[in-house]
């Protein structure tokens, strides 16, 4: 055997020994703590997304559609609207939304008059609040929840009676999705109609 083969030999011995044991455990837990704090990272990160996922989804989906709209006046012989109804269901895809958290706000261009299902709890300021009703035309309405198919009318008094030519912003706020216009203007003339189409 040759010198140089011999010194190769003489270096090729391991580490022994309780400083090398300490050492492979501390690796060992640390690569454990490094695992668990990834694991527990990934579940809380997937849950997020997933509560995100859901939310954005209802938003997205949660919506009500307007079909058609009418104004109605007692007689002839009145000058404007006083009665608005809205015939609404839900669009396609999106999930049961309970009419009781609806909110609808009306701008006739000199004031804002925002509705509550009911006698809800903005109804203590009768200066710009007040309710409106609902009325099942296709489906059970069991809760005042709209489901899929219900065909929904949604009636309200107005606070000035509606004239001709008038520009008329609505908004329906769900509790989630996305809010809902129903603009519109009347006609020029009501003519000796008592129902005004208006939309």
């Amino acid at each position: 055997m040759t010198v140089h083969a011999r010194r190769r030999m003489d270096s090729d011995g391991a580490e022994v020994g309780v400083g090398t044991l300490i050492v492979f455990i501390a690796m060992v837990l640390v690569a454990a703590v490094a695992a668990a704090v990834l694991i527990g990272t990934s579940g809380t990160l997937q849950q997020r997304a997933m509560a995100t996922g859901m939310e954005a989804t209802a938003e997205v989906s949660s919506n009500l559609q307007v079909r058609s709209m009418y104004g109605v006046r007692d007689e002839v012989a009145d000058p404007g609207l006083h009665d608005i109804k809205i015939q609404v269901q839900l669009a396609a895809g999106s999930v049961p939304v309970d009419l009781t958290t609806v909110i609808i706000r009306m701008s006739d261009g000199q004031s804002v008059t925002t509705y509550a299902y009911d006698a809800a709890a903005l109804a203590d300021d009768a200066a710009h609040v007040t309710t409106f009703a609902t009325t099942w035309i296709r489906g059970e309405g069991t809760g005042a929840v709209a489901q899929s198919g219900d065909l929904i009318e949604i009636h309200f008094n107005v606070p000035t009676d509606l004239i001709p030519r008038k520009a008329v912003q609505i908004t329906m706020i769900p509790e989630t999705g996305s809010p809902v216009q129903g603009d519109f203007r009347t006609p020029p003339s009501y003519g000796g109609d008592l129902i005004i189409s208006l939309r």
